[in-house]
């Protein structure tokens, strides 16, 4: 079976023509078929030599049209240009155009049009098509390992977007992540269309749309806890610093590795200024996951059936999993509904006792204890949390549930606006999410969220003590308190003692020299207190003046 392959300029009215002819014949032909070719008029010229030249045509003009055999290929046969496809088609269908010039020209600039609109729309699909970058750090890590897979079907980022991904780690690593590129190729999943590996984190960053961390940062026995989130705050400082120089101005950022998750988001936070802040989240539903999962072993359910738990607070420190709101789906007891049917998990489990006191117990130490069985740490549920998580922030959440992040507060529920808090969110298919702010707090949930933010709040004034200030330095020129009245009694005491004293002086003076009291009735002769001391000082002094002019005399009487 042959077809006829048919070429020409968009413009060209001779390959209008031609084309309504062949039209014609592959609608009246059964076994006739066509494939057509068009070209901008600009770039016709370099299409058609290129042409020429790879199947040994020899045509200068538009259109081109040729006849290719479908079973068996090959360059084909040439059969010219429009007056040659014209006399083929008259001498083997019996078919001729009766087209006027006019009408080619018409039909030409309708072409064109139709082109032009025909390309805007491949190159936007070319440009959707374009592969989204992602990068991994501590891509060596088991975490990594499991989420590639899932990334690279389209779990993630849709079915219809294609990867490029980027794995940073150290060069110490890079033996085995060239390991991990080799198998992450074996997938052959489609929309997997380059892995990279690197260890400059200014190439691994460059135009990503989406950065994971996965950052393990030991602390060693022999540090302080202050060293320890001093080392964090360097690492994620020098990330912060390349990702505003380097990465997409509306890239999402994801903080799930170890440690102190939410203060190493807070730190990023104070060191991104092109990325929005709401784009850097920090990993809540590893510990969501863990409490869903202790839950569903209570109540013999599948841990997807248990939704709706909060975790409030501090993902790498305290958390609160609070379960006033958490229902469940598919219970087995007597009552039964259609699938969206859920109960109340507190009521279901129906021990209080148990939900205060040993469920947070087993959900602090759930993580130890699957470690402790795996004899290394958990990999493939938190792989599985951070896929979910990025699946619902670029995909949306399911409606009617809320599902816990950590995001920087804005003063919701008490915590302190730029504060980096685990908050009940939901997350709508274009990207966004949003904090669920009607929920009624008990008092036991608000002291609790109290003490999670001090304890963010001592992480964060690690790098950022607070400001000194001063105590109160007292006035220059302080006004003297006035004296108590037991003082005033005793200086008054002093005062007439000393009176008293002056006045009988003065008495015997009188008396030796009058030998008489001088008296007046009616009036009141006792000394005046100041007076008295006035006295006393004019004595000491006449006393002290005598004293020196004696001791002069007796210098002169020596010489």
């Amino acid at each position: 079976m042959a077809k006829i392959v048919l070429a020409g300029a968009a413009n060209c009215p001779y390959f209008a023509r031609c084309e309504l002819l062949a039209d014609t014949l592959a609608d009246n032909l059964e076994d006739f078929k066509l494939h057509k070719i068009v070209v901008q008029p600009d770039k016709w010229q370099n299409w058609l030599e290129s042409t020429c030249k790879e199947r040994g045509f020899m045509h200068s003009s538009s259109p081109l049209v040729w006849r290719e055999l479908v079973d068996r290929g090959g360059k084909g046969v040439l059969i010219g240009g429009a007056n040659d496809f014209q006399e083929y088609a008259y001498g083997y269908y019996g078919i001729k155009s009766d087209f006027v010039s006019d009408d080619m020209k018409k039909i030409g600039e309708e072409n064109l049009k139709v082109k032009i609109e025909v390309d805007k729309e491949e190159e936007e699909f070319r440009s959707r098509s374009r592969p989204l970058k992602v990068c991994i750090t501590n891509a060596s890590c088991d975490v990594c390992y499991h989420m590639i897979s899932s990334i690279g079907q389209g779990d993630v980022f849709g079915k219809g977007t294609e990867i490029s991904l980027h794995l940073l780690d150290t060069a110490e690593n890079m033996e085995y992540l060239e390991g991990v590129q080799m198998e992450a190729i074996d997938l052959a999943h489609g929309l997997l269309r380059k892995v990279s590996v690197m260890t400059n984190p200014r190439e691994a960053f460059m135009d990503c749309s989406a950065i994971i961390f996965l950052d393990d940062i030991v602390k060693s026995d022999e540090e302080s806890k202050d060293d320890w989130y001093k080392r964090n705050a360097d690492c994620f400082t020098n990330y912060g610093h390349v990702l505003d120089e380097v990465a997409k101005k509306n890239a999402r950022v994801l903080v799930a590795g170890e440690g102190p998750v939410n203060f190493n988001t807070f730190i990023l936070h104070q060191h991104i200024t092109q990325i929005p802040r709401q784009n850097i989240v920090a990993l809540s539903r590893m510990v969501e996951n863990h409490a869903k999962a202790i839950i569903s072993e209570r109540l013999k359910v599948n841990s997807a059936d248990v939704v709706d738990i909060i975790v409030w607070g501090n993902v790498g420190g305290t958390s609160y999993a609070d379960m006033s709101l958490a229902r469940t789906h598919n219970y087995d007891g007597a009552i039964w509904g259609p699938p969206f049917f859920s109960r109340s998990a507190v009521e279901l489990v129906h021990d209080n006792k148990w939900l205060e006191k040993e469920f947070p117990e087993e959900l602090a130490a759930r993580g130890e204890m699957v470690g402790k069985a795996l004899r290394k740490k958990p990999s493939l549920s938190k792989a599985a949390a951070v896929v979910s998580q990025l699946a619902h922030w670029w995909n949306g959440s399911p409606s009617g549930q809320m599902w816990s992040m950590g995001v920087a507060s804005e003063g919701w529920y008490g915590v302190p606006e730029g504060l980096v808090f685990s908050f009940p969110t939901t997350m709508s298919p274009k990207g966004y999410w949003s904090v669920i702010q009607d929920i009624e707090l008990s008092d036991e949930t608000k002291d609790k969220i109290q003490t999670i933010v001090k304890e963010l709040i001592s992480e964060k004034e690690v790098i950022y003590p607070p400001p000194y200030v001063p105590p109160p330095t007292p006035p220059s020129d302080p006004t003297p308190l006035p004296p108590t009245p037991q003082v005033e009694e005793k200086k008054e005491e002093e005062v007439k003692t000393e009176g008293t004293k002056t006045g009988d002086s003065s008495k015997d003076t009188s008396e030796s020299d009058t030998g008489t009291t001088s008296a007046t009735d009616g009036e009141d002769n006792s000394v005046d207190p100041a007076t008295g001391l006035a006295n006393i000082m004019e004595d000491k002094v006449g006393e002290e003046r005598e004293a020196v002019h004696d001791t002069a005399k007796d210098e002169a009487a020596e010489e």
